[in-house]
């Protein structure tokens, strides 16, 4: 495990017991599977209430996150343009084919994680301030977990077309993001109440990762200006990971298990082959998937931690951490919001030069396309490109897949984000 890691083994299997005492105990609307939990360990429904367990209950929320965005992460960049699978079951194969239905189990398992982590937090927020009391208003525990808890908004927001929450009538894509900034702003209100002393180093990135959360919801609501106002407040060298490991499955980096050197089932789609690009590393030669296809697995691309800058690339390790908030992605944030300007050529040219690319003299859309193509390339694999790919179609630029697979000789569906699963809509009477 990695010295930098934030939750040691031990914490790890106390979260795992504490997150499933808290998943049964209350009620998670918009996430019936999760009451399906079992083996809620020695931790009882009461001793949530326990003063000593603050630190315990917010690690909670961190495991939950790091889970769900792991999945999202791999999932979604099937269902925008990074990734296709070749794989036996036909759940797989349908969702990959961006053509399912409610009752598809890859749709209705994320749907559970995002929610499962979106709910550990809205709860711990509420317990929180609870056993705080007046302290709530400046505990960076509380400020953490409303931070997280806006990131599971946000994965909402881009990768659902509507959502309940906590039984509520389905919510549009663009309600859930404005629910996340509002979780980043108090986050940042907390955060900045409660940085002094020891804790400004810790607020000051809690703020930061609010920041960049913020920008991220603005950028994809299309309020250029909000977006503007958080992204400038972000230094260009922060990085917020999320972090995995080899204590568990759960907790091993999920892009782990569909690409090994045997028995992967993880594709690189052809929008993303033969760049050349260190940030988007391919493999030399193509191996066999599940069925049988030749396929390039996807190998350490550049925002996770294991990646490298010349030499051979390695293939994504259970333990490699993902960067999924960044001073970079607040600079693309002012650069896409500034338009095509002279300093957004300058910091184009700036991540062609990491890609190995030449210098360009673009001007207009021509430089506005290569700044989202840079964009593509710098956040691979991170959950980001499903939400890019709604907004730029919403804009009248679709690139989502179409006409054939790359296997079966079967034509892509129209699917464009994932969908409440019947779990869902027949256990709750507002859908």
């Amino acid at each position: 495990m990695h010295t930098h890691k934030i939750l040691p083994i031990e914490a790890m299997k106390r979260i795992r017991k504490i997150g499933a005492v808290a998943a049964i105990a209350i009620a998670i609307a918009g996430c019936n599977d999760a009451l399906s939990i079992t083996n809620p360990g020695a931790i009882q429904e009461g001793q949530l209430a326990d003063p000593a367990l603050v630190q315990l209950i917010t690690n909670g929320v961190l495991g939950e996150f790091q889970y769900a965005y792991g999945q999202y992460a791999q999932w979604s960049a099937v269902l925008s343009d990074e990734a296709y699978t070749d794989h036996t079951n036909v759940d797989v194969r349908d969702f990959s084919e961006h053509k399912f239905g409610d009752l598809n189990t890859i749709n209705s398992t994320e749907y559970e994680y995002v929610h499962r982590a979106r709910q550990s937090a809205d709860d711990a927020a509420d317990r929180l301030k609870s056993l705080l009391g007046a302290a709530a208003s400046s505990d960076l525990n509380v400020a953490r977990v409303l931070a997280y808890g806006g990131y599971a908004y946000v994965l909402l927001g881009e990768g659902w077309c509507e959502s309940p929450v906590n039984v509520s009538a389905p919510i549009s894509s663009d309600s859930l993001l404005r629910l996340a900034i509002k979780h980043f702003d108090e986050a940042i209100t907390v955060a900045t109440a409660g940085s002094t002393g020891a804790n400004v180093a810790a607020a000051q990135d809690l703020i930061n990762m609010s920041h960049v959360g913020a920008a991220r919801a603005a950028l994809k609501l299309g309020d250029a200006t909000l977006a503007r106002t958080h992204a400038s407040l972000v230094p260009t060298t922060y990085e917020k990971l999320a972090y995995y490991s080899t204590n568990s499955v759960r907790e091993n980096n999920a892009l782990n298990a569909l690409t090994h050197a045997s028995g992967a089932s993880l594709a690189m789609y052809t929008r993303f082959q033969g760049l050349n690009d260190p940030r988007v590393p391919q493999p030399a030669t193509t191996q066999l998937g599940l069925t049988g296809g030749s396929i390039y697995t996807p190998l350490t691309p550049y925002m996770y931690t294991g990646w490298v800058a010349t030499g051979a690339a390695p293939r994504v390790d259970v333990s490699f951490d993902i960067k999924f908030a960044t001073g970079l992605e607040a600079q693309y944030v002012l650069a896409e919001t500034d338009g095509p300007t002279p300093a957004t050529l300058n910091f184009v040219n700036a991540r062609r030069a990491v890609g190995g690319q030449g210098v360009v003299a673009l001007t207009g859309a021509a430089l506005m396309t290569e700044l989202a193509d840079q964009r593509a390339r710098d956040f691979y694999l991170t959950g980001q490109r499903l939400g890019d790919l709604r907004r730029y179609a919403d804009a009248g630029n679709d690139m989502f897949p179409t006409g054939t697979y790359p296997l079966f000789n079967d034509s892509y569906g129209t699917a464009k984000c994932l969908i409440v699963p019947l779990s869902e809509k027949a256990g709750n009477p507002n859908y």
